[in-house]
């Protein structure tokens, strides 16, 4: 497995008889928001989904203009808009990260996202 970074975003797979009532599920792309360092460790990551419908962003749920996604050179999927769906966060192990689809850039994009996780747990900015 590749090295792993915070912001990194994969390829996931949920199957839907994997999940309980609103669960997300389906092949989606999810952003790694777990540490780097943690990232190499073990044998999991702690990801975020993404949607492309951007009507639901607001709030904790945080929009990802698709010039903030730096796509990797390999993917052939494009990329849009997308909404970061911060309340639906989840361990992921690693053999469910299909393929790297590229990262969130670095700049206000990584700091909008910690603000969604700190509202979500309530950590004081």
């Amino acid at each position: 497995m590749p090295d792993i970074k915070q912001g990194d975003i994969y390829w996931v797979e949920i199957r839907q008889s994997e999940t309980k009532g609103s669960e997300q599920y389906k092949r989606r792309p999810y952003i790694i928001v777990s540490r780097t360092g943690l990232n190499k460790l073990g044998r999991t990551v702690v990801g975020v989904p993404m949607t492309s419908e951007t009507r639901k962003a607001g709030g904790h749920l945080i929009l990802l203009p698709a010039r903030e996604i730096g796509k990797d050179v390999g993917c052939t999927s494009s990329i849009v808009d997308s909404v970061a769906l911060v309340d639906q966060i989840r361990v992921l192990d690693l053999s469910r990260l299909e393929g790297r689809i590229g990262s969130l850039s670095r700049t206000a994009t990584i700091g909008l996202l910690e603000l969604g996780l700190g509202f979500l747990f309530d950590i004081p900015t």
